[in-house]
């Protein structure tokens, strides 16, 4: 595998560094994302300009390398056993498990796809299946249901402004895994990260009405995607927007 050492270089040498390994050169895209994967750290945090594109395309062609960094943060569901390729050399876990963890967090491209960024239903499902039954065989089925969601959460709107896009709704309607559906909600209530706000929760509530909107629209077509995922979302800004009310609420009675 990939990983040798932790290395620890300021960081605009290192975006400069990938500047020119990312220009044509005889490196492959393995090598390429080898070296992603070691320098991870500096090349997602906050700022970085040039991420890890050659890591989530090797991701979306290998998604074993998914699985793996699951099993490598993860622990069996049960008590089983895992097999001697997926265990980390002695002394090696607990590196091998940070690794891992900011891999699956790093993640943003959506598997299926093309150049043009145009997503693939098909293709999609194909990586999706792939994870799914790997991670069943070692036993890390919902972990790895959870996981795949919250990469997914990081879908684009569709063609008719409703979030997520056309393949993603397809593929989670289809599959209708309820940890799944958990992950998608998890990953994108965490991406609005930061933000300016008002006294209440007139933001939170705005969303809530967002999401409903979408909920309603696709509750013939996708009931899965309406009620689990997207009312999921609902109940969460709205339970948010009434701690907000009851916040502002104690704060003028302290003024």
């Amino acid at each position: 595998m990939w990983l040798k050492g932790h290395y620890q270089l300021q960081h605009h040498y290192i975006e400069e560094a990938f500047d020119r390994i990312n220009a044509p050169s005889s490196l492959t895209i393995e090598q390429k994302a080898g070296l992603e994967f070691t320098f991870i750290d500096a090349l997602v945090q906050p700022g970085a300009k040039g991420g890890i594109p050659n890591l989530e395309r090797y991701v979306e062609a290998h998604p074993d390398l998914f699985v793996q960094a699951l099993a490598w943060t993860y622990r069996r569901k049960g008590d089983g056993i895992d097999p001697p390729e997926i265990v980390p050399p002695d002394g090696g876990g607990k590196q091998l498990a940070e690794q891992g963890y900011k891999l699956l967090r790093a993640l943003r491209s959506i598997p299926g796809r093309d150049e043009a960024g145009v997503g693939d239903a098909a293709r999609l499902r194909a990586w999706v299946d792939a994870v799914r039954d790997a991670a069943a065989q070692i036993d890390r089925a919902a972990v790895a249901d959870v996981s795949i969601g919250e990469l997914l959460s990081n879908a684009p709107s569709g063609d008719d402004g409703i979030w997520p896009c056309e393949p993603v709704r397809e593929v989670i309607e289809d599959i209708q895994s309820v940890d799944m559906a958990r992950g998608m909600r998890t990953g994108r209530y965490n991406a609005r990260g930061a933000h300016w706000r008002g006294e209440g929760g007139g933001q939170e509530r705005a969303l809530a009405d967002e999401y409903r909107t979408w909920a309603e629209a696709l509750q013939n077509s996708h009931p899965f995607v309406s009620s689990k995922l997207l009312m999921g979302l609902v109940k969460t800004y709205e339970a948010e927007a009434e701690r907000e009310d009851t916040e502002a609420t104690i704060q003028r009675r302290l003024r």
